[in-house]
């Protein structure tokens, strides 16, 4: 399979690679022909952040893959024919390499990598080569490859509104099972309920059943809830399908393991909300509940999963480590679209669209995950919550009014409550990304803001920020707080004010109210801003730590 790759001298290899093939004959004979013929291989931070990303999941079908990297590394490194290029940002990857020659670049089709390829069209004068499950694709160049082997358009599954389960609906006490009746499962109590469905504990307890109200399964939610538990993710976190359920031999729901905690929605809800239900909570808390989530969305595009509905309602959390991506059902499967999302979470550019009708990539959900950036690091705020400003949220993101600068000279709009001191505790790396993106409109990839974040947490951890503020949950605020005593690897908390005869008076804060909180399946086309739309094609603020570095040390420790 891999013969037509030996004519070149260096290969610009892509994680995806790694991911879908390691541990198969596949990758077998790919490593013999790069060891073989002498191939330099170039991978970019991101192939490097990825495969930490893989290691955190645990998942027991992603060890093969890490088993991989180990042989991978193990023949590679010692004859110095694997470079890393510290560059994590498609197009910066590719412009530092620009004067490595006869390269080629090796991907597959559903690779993140590609994706980008596809969505941002750098300039590369090297081939293109393209790994399916039946053969090697070349292509001369970026362009031809778009032009000739395009990404698959909407299903035509997203068009049939008709259902599947108009007859048929199971409730406490029936027997539900598997399509072929290998599993079956009793009913056993309603422990919640919802506009979709209802789900049930079962005699397995392991597993919870969904149970969909009547008329609610098309042909596009059951393909796409029949290819999530093909996916046969087993990590902890992710509530997806196990088992396709039928009742009377009609389609009814689907078993998945049962979340634990509480909604993101709930505990990020300004200073209270999480002081209540996580008193003892530092910064260190809050970056690892946002390295958490961001993670969890990585490894669903590594398997061709974007989650379209990223709010804080579709997560729970136990505790930092500990957090549980739940309403699954709803997202996009390869071209099988998601056909929900909130406004407030979704790039503007995308307003006007009726979701179901177009495969989201993964651009769209960059702004995504930024926003998810900032609603955790902010502790549930809105980046475009502004004091005094318009009545409602849609006007401030169509106007890009956010109310931070990077030199702190006007702070008038910024919601009272101490989270002006939360931004000026922030790392430059990060606050210049939040500002470029909310004020600007530069999209940065959602692996650069894995990384920044991972960043931070660092510096958190080795006590790098300089101020003992920067280390709190909320800084330069009276709360009752925790504080660290400076240790690199393992951070203790003091408890502040502890002598104290009277608890500290909380500080009052505003939370803004829009009378118009964004809401619905879609956005109104008449609030669509052509400006944004215009600005669809701009390309993302390069990442700037460094050109070339860095290195294997830990890749698969």
């Amino acid at each position: 399979m891999f013969e037509g790759l030996s004519e070149y001298k260096s290969l610009i290899f892509d994680y995806s690679v790694m991911f879908e093939t390691g541990g198969t004959r596949v990758f077998d004979e790919l490593l013999s022909v790069i060891t073989k013929n002498g191939m330099e291989v170039y991978v970019s931070k991101t192939f490097k952040m990825l495969h930490y990303c893989v290691m955190r999941q645990a998942d027991p079908k992603s060890g093969k893959a890490v088993d991989a990297m180990k042989t991978f590394c193990a023949y590679l490194l010692p004859d110095k024919k694997l470079h890393l290029v510290n560059e994590i940002e498609t197009v910066a990857f590719l412009e530092a390499l620009s004067s490595v020659e006869n390269a080629c670049i090796l991907t597959t089709r559903n690779g993140i990598f590609t994706k980008r390829l596809y969505e941002k069209r750098p300039e590369f004068s090297g081939k293109i080569a393209i790994l399916t499950k039946k053969e090697l694709k070349f292509f001369d160049s970026i362009v031809q490859m778009t032009e000739e082997y395009p990404l698959p358009d909407v299903s035509k599954l997203a068009l049939n509104n008709s259902f599947l389960d108009e007859y048929a609906f199971a409730s406490v006490g029936d027997k539900v099972a598997s399509a072929d009746q290998a599993e079956s499962y009793e009913l056993i109590k309603r422990i919640s309920s919802g506009a979709e469905g209802m789900v049930f504990t079962t005699d397995n307890k392991s597993l919870v059943a969904k149970i969909y109200h009547r008329a609610m399964i098309t042909p596009l939610r059951w393909a796409k809830l029949q290819k999530l538990a093909d996916l046969g993710i087993r990590s902890s976190g992710f509530c997806l399908p196990r088992t396709l359920l039928y009742f009377n031999k009609i389609p009814v729901g689907y078993t998945m393991p049962l979340g634990k905690g509480t909604t993101l929605g709930s505990v990020f809800d300004g200073p209270d909300a999480i002081l209540e239900q996580f008193p003892d909570w530092t910064r260190l808390d809050v970056v690892d509940t946002l390295i958490s989530l961001i993670e969890k969305y990585l490894y669903l595009h590594l398997h061709d999963v974007v989650a379209g509905d990223i709010q804080l309602k579709n997560a729970l959390i136990a505790s930092p480590k500990k957090v549980y991506l739940i309403d699954m059902d709803s997202v996009q499967v390869g071209n099988l679209p998601c056909p929900v999302g909130t406004e407030e979470f979704t790039d503007p550019r995308l307003w006007g669209n009726d979701f179901s009708g177009f495969v989201r990539g993964l651009c769209d959900e960059d702004y995504s995950i930024a926003m998810l950036v900032f609603s955790i690091l902010f502790c549930g705020l809105h980046p475009y919550a502004t004091r005094n400003g318009a009545e409602t949220l849609k006007e401030e993101i169509l106007e890009r009014n956010f109310p931070y600068t990077l030199d702190d000279s006007d702070e008038e709009h910024i919601p009272v409550g101490g989270y002006n001191y939360i931004w000026r505790k922030l790392p430059a790396r990060l606050r210049t990304m939040l500002y470029q993106t909310f004020r600007n409109g530069t999209r940065y990839e959602a692996v650069q803001w894995y990384d920044a974040v991972s960043s931070y947490r660092d510096d958190i951890i080795n006590m790098k920020l300089g101020d003992s503020e920067a280390y709190k949950l909320f800084p330069e605020s009276p709360y009752n707080q925790k504080a660290y005593t400076g240790l690199a690897d393992d951070i203790k908390p003091d408890v502040l004010d502890d002598k104290e005869e009277e608890p500290v008076k909380k500080p009052v804060f505003e939370k803004k109210v829009f009378n118009n909180a964004p809401s619905g399946r879609y956005v109104p086309r008449n609030i669509g801003d052509p400006t944004l739309a215009a600005n669809g094609g701009k390309t993302p603020d390069q990442d700037s730590d460094g050109k070339k570095g860095g290195g294997f040390r830990g890749l698969f420790s």
